[in-house]
């Protein structure tokens, strides 16, 4: 899962990309992590000057305190999905894939009336779910990070998913 830290700018890399690879080192792969990655590299992008300012900070600290690892190890990972989700998160997530999940299945039986036997509109039959499991990490995996960061996150995931699912509607409407 290393490849997932070209994602991050190159000053963040310099800095940290060493650290979270040994961290990584050894892992098997996992959705977590691999969410957590994406996310973080999106929240870099899109407030640099918090990035550098944390490296500056991290830089003026003991050199026991230095390594991203010896922050990450004072955490409490024993949740599932992080730290900071309450039975209530829990309960928002599932309900909005639930609710969600109606709404766009809903939406997708309409167009596939409309237009009736369409490959491309039927390839596009798992997106509901698949959008709305996505959509419900706003309120889990992606619950401590900004609302730009959540909307470029699941807006992106979304979009990947779709084109993905059309293009494998397109090759079977050719087959």
């Amino acid at each position: 899962m290393t490849w997932l830290l070209r994602l991050y700018p190159r000053v963040w890399r310099q800095r940290y990309a060493g650290e979270v690879a040994e961290m990584l080192a050894g892992r098997g792969f996992s959705l977590r992590i691999a969410v957590d990655l994406i996310a973080g590299a999106i929240d870099t992008r899109l407030h640099p000057s918090e990035t550098l300012a944390a490296a500056a900070a991290a830089a003026q600290t003991s050199p026991k305190e230095r390594t991203m690892l010896s922050k990450v190890l004072r955490f409490d990972c024993s949740a599932a999905y992080g730290a900071g989700v309450s039975k209530a998160d829990q309960w928002k997530a599932g309900v909005s894939t639930i609710a969600w999940t109606a709404v766009v299945t809903l939406a997708w039986m309409g167009l596939h009336v409309w237009f009736h036997d369409d490959p491309l509109v039927d390839s596009l039959s798992m997106l509901p779910f698949m959008f709305t499991l996505i959509y419900s990490t706003r309120y889990t995996y992606l619950k401590e990070r900004p609302g730009s960061v959540q909307a470029i996150f699941i807006g992106g995931t979304t979009l990947a998913f779709g084109l993905f699912l059309l293009a494998v509607g397109w090759i079977a409407a050719q087959i």
